[in-house]
């Protein structure tokens, strides 16, 4: 891509970032962290710079009067929802959110949460969500890709995926998740991550597989269909081999 390609292509993509505390500069006002990606993107007088930041932080819920302030004056939700403001204030169409509420206060990630899905609907942007708890992605993600050492493992529709997910690991995940009134379900892996700089060769998660066979310790899966969603697994949960033993 030439630069002008790469400029438009970086206003079209925007994150969020899963520390609020770290992600906003302690030295910048709130107008200036908000506005800064205008200054470079758009060619706008100072007085439609002030009126489209304050129009972004109504969007997330803040009001106008704040964006003379700096970040240490706010709690991490109200810091989150300035990154929110500064993520979407250039009207892009694709936004990386980077854990955006695992530094938060449960209380407060079910208000975010809720923010980011009234942004979507409103904008129509499309939500790249990266996330270790299930409960956010069950609640938000149309479709969900699990990721084991730095490879997709398994994905698939978000009700696919959770009412019969074929991956062992995906399989440990969900049953790591406490359910009230049920019973303790088995545990199926076991052992220690190994090092992402040092994968084992085969397929990655063979040395936590209850399911492992000498195929899996030589030989790296490849994604294929199987049951509603697509998986790398030698042994799927559902596979006829294995519902026969």
């Amino acid at each position: 891509l030439d630069h002008g390609a790469i400029t438009d292509l970086r206003r079209r993509m925007q994150i969020v970032f899963q520390d609020p505390f770290s992600s906003l500069s302690p030295r910048m006002r709130v107008a200036q962290i908000v506005g800064e990606g205008l200054q470079v993107h758009r060619s706008l007088s100072s007085g439609d710079v002030q009126k489209r930041v304050a129009d972004a932080l109504a969007e997330v819920g803040l009001s106008a009067d704040i964006a003379d302030r700096y970040p240490h004056e706010f709690s991490g939700g109200q810091r989150q929802r300035i990154s929110i403001a500064r993520a979407i204030i250039l009207e892009p169409d694709f936004l990386v959110l980077d854990e955006p509420t695992s530094a938060l206060d449960v209380s407060v990630q079910a208000q975010i949460l809720n923010l980011l899905e009234e942004i979507q609907s409103r904008r129509g942007l499309a939500y790249l969500f990266i996330t270790h708890d299930l409960g956010v992605v069950r609640y938000i993600a149309d479709r969900v890709a699990v990721m084991y050492l730095g490879r997709i493992v398994e994905h698939g529709t978000t009700a696919e995926l959770f009412a019969s997910p074929q991956h062992p690991y995906t399989r440990a995940l969900i049953d790591a998740v406490p359910q009230i009134g049920a019973e303790l379900s088995p545990v199926i892996s076991s052992g220690d991550v190994p090092s992402p700089l040092a994968p084992p060769p085969g397929c990655p998660f063979h040395p936590r597989c209850p399911l492992a066979s000498e195929r899996c310790h030589v030989e790296r899966p490849s994604l294929h269909r199987q049951a509603g969603t697509t998986v790398a697994c030698h042994h799927p949960l559902t596979a006829p081999d294995l519902a026969a033993t």
